[in-house]
């Protein structure tokens, strides 16, 4: 979509045309194009990237938190936003304005066009972020990848840190077929020299880093537990310990508990449809964006630990591209009651065909039901949950989550 004149554009407009250029791309040449014409924001502040199949999210924004709270203010680039563009970044004061960011991508956009540079939604995004945090006179910038690492838009910046949350089958149709193949693909940003915190115990991961490591030079960091905090699921604690134990390998000293308070405090409840729990009805309604088995997994557990042995209705919608089989498997067998929607993607599995291809029943043997709109499937969950005394569960993708937040919030 071509810049109209030189009007500015207002939020709205600037979303749209963001849109439009919704596509996947690879390579960094448009990148650097990008960034040379900005003036090389990137070399303003230190970069630190965060690359991994999940919990990049909650890695980022606690890292970035804790140096924040060390005196080194830092900001956050994310990915993908569930309801809003301005969830993609976020500065110490919180998540950037409509207004700041449609000035700053309108921008960018504009002089894409101008010089025929043809970046993508991502790179665009991740120009304009960059952007952002030299005009805030940033220290620090946390980058979560996209996809992959190696032709990641975020990589442009060459990390001197790059953090590993952990390697699982996920973008198998750009990354690889194997966890090998990807682990390859993630370590690929590693620089040489560089430090490379890790955060998976994975013996086959661990064996590739070493050898990325070995090769650049690059230092490596193992790093293990979670911190105890009420307010993070499971899963989500051991992403935080990460976050924290990231920021002293780039600070180059031990967190003093106020930090480390302080930059939990400010993580927490950031990220949006990452177990986030609402009421409906005296129902316990988890949103999260388990997008892929291990994710789904780790959600359905950290349900376990918060709720009990509560009966649990599952509302679950995918994209086809995803390990659809696997998360399937993983959503029937935990459910009490299990609903098929369809997220509101152009990406979107049909439910229907799921329900031919794959028959997925709950563990009472009852097979699924579709129900195609997805705030719709929530509440008629909620309803059989209401009778059963159970908690119901959104999940399988971030556009099936935003959804399901959008009805939750009208009411």
């Amino acid at each position: 979509m071509k810049s109209s004149g030189n009007k500015l554009r207002g939020y709205g407009e600037v979303c749209s045309a963001l849109d439009a250029r919704q596509r996947i791309t690879l390579g960094l040449e448009r990148m650097e194009r990008l960034l040379s014409l900005l003036g090389e924001p990137q070399r303003d502040f230190g970069t630190v990237q965060v690359v991994g199949t999940n919990g990049k999210g909650t890695t980022t924004v606690t890292l970035a938190a804790a140096l924040t709270a060390c005196g080194h203010p830092a900001g956050a680039y994310l990915s993908p936003h569930l309801i809003s563009y301005t969830e993609r970044i976020l500065l110490p004061s919180g998540y950037v304005s409509e207004e700041e960011f449609a000035r700053v991508m309108d921008r960018v956009m504009r002089l894409d066009d101008e010089m025929g540079v043809g970046a993508s939604q991502f790179e665009i995004l991740t120009a304009g972020a960059l952007l952002l945090f030299r005009e805030a006179g940033l220290g620090w910038a946390v980058l979560e990848a996209g996809m992959g690492a190696r032709h990641d838009a975020t990589s442009v910046v060459r990390p001197p840190v790059v953090v590993l949350t952990n390697v699982g089958l996920d973008h198998t149709e750009y990354l690889g077929e194997t966890v090998e193949e990807i682990a390859r693909e993630k370590l690929a940003s590693v620089q040489p020299g560089g430090t490379l915190v890790l955060g998976t115990g994975d013996p086959l991961v661990v064996r590739l880093a070493r050898e990325r490591c070995g090769e650049t030079g690059a230092r490596l960091v193992p790093v293990s537990g979670a911190v105890e905090w009420d307010r993070l699921a499971p899963y989500a604690a051991r992403d935080a310990a990460l976050g924290l134990r990231a920021a002293e390998v780039v600070l180059g000293r031990a967190l003093g508990d106020r930090e480390r308070k302080e930059a939990l405090e400010r993580a927490a409840g950031v990220l949006p449809g990452r177990f986030e729990v609402h009421e409906r009805e005296g129902v316990p309604v988890v949103v999260d964006g388990g997008h892929n088995p291990p994710g789904i997994r780790a959600t359905i557990e950290a349900v376990a630990v918060r709720f009990g042995g509560r009966p649990l209705g599952i509302v679950f919608g995918c994209l086809r591209d995803k390990e659809v089989a696997s998360m399937l498997d993983a959503v029937a067998g935990a459910s009490d009651a299990l609903v098929l929607t369809r997220p509101e993607s152009g990406r979107a599995a049909d439910p229907h065909r799921l329900i031919v291809e794959h028959d997925p029943r709950d563990r009472r043997g009852k097979e699924a039901v579709v129900v195609e709109e997805v705030g719709e499937a929530v509440g008629r969950m909620v309803e059989k949950m209401w009778r059963e005394g159970g908690v119901v569960l959104v999940t399988g993708s971030l556009y099936t989550c935003a959804a399901a937040i959008r009805w939750l919030r009208e009411g």
